[in-house]
């Protein structure tokens, strides 16, 4: 049976979702910026949850959020001389193309907080109603003092929320912890009419409505990094089970330990950005996917170039034990390491320890048996999200590799035509034994990238991919 760790419970639980359809509502991008290595970590490590629930026969409701409205956005809008609409929009599609990058399912829903405003208004009624918000000259704002089960999620006290909460010495709130569901436009602001005046919605509501509003009802799953569970997530569970009294908001709470540089975590404020795509485009989408699989999603993870040029030859070494096969689930012995593993709170740094030490020891055994491992290998590690298909998982220049195939007097229409025929033409050299010319050959292909495995099949594979 699958056991998730709930973040509201800080204990392992036996996933029991509410129906045979799984909701599960992921924390997306604030898209005033582009995405780092952290946005990636995010977004693998629980789209492994996503294919393995399907795995496990689940029929699944995935959203995920944009978030493209909010102060941040404006500030750096403001800074770019666009709108906000124009950042956010170029962002967006910024995260879009790494998604897609790092092989990661797009979501049933993918809800902008722009999109849903007439709907955080009505939500915001609702409070104001339940006499959970009170109306000022500034805004709108969620009086977390009557709201009994607040700080439940991050277990934090109220002393040190208040410590840590910025004054605003013009604020007109109640109490300081007190936190904006509607913030009155200042001029020349990005403005949305409401009944407590011309303005914006405040960060966490838009969570609430977009899932209500998705939804109808609560959730099975809710999750993101664990930079988010204080204030986002607290604050987003307090507003929606005061809004709807009735209901259970999040059945799950799932967090991702956020990743580190050098032992210090990486932050805007410490200039230490790593971005995203960059290295999705240096080391390929399997390699920077492979590097997430290799460390427990809750925990810390240290991220360097070293460690990714290690997970890139590590990779390798599992695409080259399983290219000659076809993905099938051959061996039920490894079919049950793996889900033993993922049963586990998701462990895959234990499920890869255990197909290692496999490998290592799989010389002892019989060819059926060893083809049965290498069909099974590939099937997890499709489930898993990994692309072995040159054609979806390789940005080619064209352009670059008709030059090159041309120098061989190959005529270069697509690249499996023409890695055809530069085939045939090197193993006629290894044929007539001249084997210098043939590794010539061989070295010159592995200047731009492509790899051959001499064999039975002559094989060849993209290094970065």
């Amino acid at each position: 049976m699958l056991k998730l760790h709930n973040t509201l419970s800080n204990t392992l639980e036996e996933f029991k979702p509410n129906s045979e359809k799984v909701k599960i509502y992921l924390c997306g991008p604030t898209v005033q910026s582009s995405p780092h290595i952290g946005h990636g970590r995010s977004a693998v490590v629980f789209d492994f949850l996503i294919r393995y629930l399907a795995f496990l026969n689940y029929e699944i409701n995935f959203v995920r959020n944009i978030t493209d409205i909010e102060d941040k956005i404006i500030e750096r809008a403001e800074v770019e001389g666009i709108t906000t609409k124009e950042l956010a929009d170029r962002v967006t599609k910024e995260f879009q193309d790494a998604y897609s990058g790092l092989n990661c399912l797009p979501p049933n829903n993918e809800p902008k907080a722009t999109e849903t405003i007439d709907h955080i208004i009505n939500l915001i009624d609702e409070l104001i109603k339940n006499e959970y918000a009170y109306v000022t000259h500034s805004g709108v704002y969620f009086e977390v003092g009557k709201f009994e089960d607040y700080l439940k999620l991050s277990g934090r006290n109220r002393d040190e929320v208040i410590s840590g909460t910025r004054v605003d010495l013009e604020s007109d709130k109640k109490n300081t912890e007190d936190f904006a569901l509607w913030k009155i436009s200042k001029e020349n602001e990005p403005s949305w009419n409401s009944p407590w005046g011309g303005g914006r919605p405040g960060w966490h509501i838009e969570c609430s409505a977009m899932i209500s509003k998705i939804f109808n009802s609560g959730i099975d799953i809710h999750c993101g990094g664990n930079d988010l569970i204080f204030p986002h997530h607290e604050n987003e569970l307090a507003q929606s089970a005061a809004a709807f009294e009735n209901q259970e908001f999040v059945k799950y709470w799932l967090h991702n330990g956020m990743i580190n540089l050098s032992g210090q975590k990486m932050s805007k404020s410490e200039g230490n950005i790593k971005l995203l795509n960059e290295y999705i485009d240096k080391f390929g989408g399997n390699v920077v996917r492979f590097f997430f699989l290799r460390s427990h999603y809750r925990k810390p993870q240290e991220f360097s170039e070293g460690l990714l040029e290690e997970s890139k030859t590590t990779f390798i070494r599992i695409r080259e034990f399983i290219s000659n096969v076809e993905a099938n689930a051959s061996d039920l012995s490894i079919i049950e390491v793996f889900k033993n593993s993922m049963n586990d709170d998701l462990n895959t740094p234990k499920f890869l320890g255990e197909i290692f030490e496999i490998m290592n020891n799989s010389s002892n055994l019989g060819k059926k048996e060893i083809k049965n491992l290498k069909e099974t290998i590939k099937f997890i590690f499709e489930i898993l999200g990994f692309n072995f298909d040159i054609k979806d998982n390789v940005k080619i220049n064209h352009e670059e590799l008709s030059k090159f195939f041309n120098s061989f007097q190959i005529s270069y229409d697509n690249l499996e035509q023409a890695m055809e025929e530069f085939l045939t033409q090197r193993n006629k050299l290894r044929n007539e034994k001249n084997f210098n010319q043939a590794d010539v050959m061989r070295d010159k292909l592995k200047e731009i990238g492509l790899l051959i495995k001499d064999g039975d099949d002559n094989s060849w594979y993209w290094e970065n991919s």
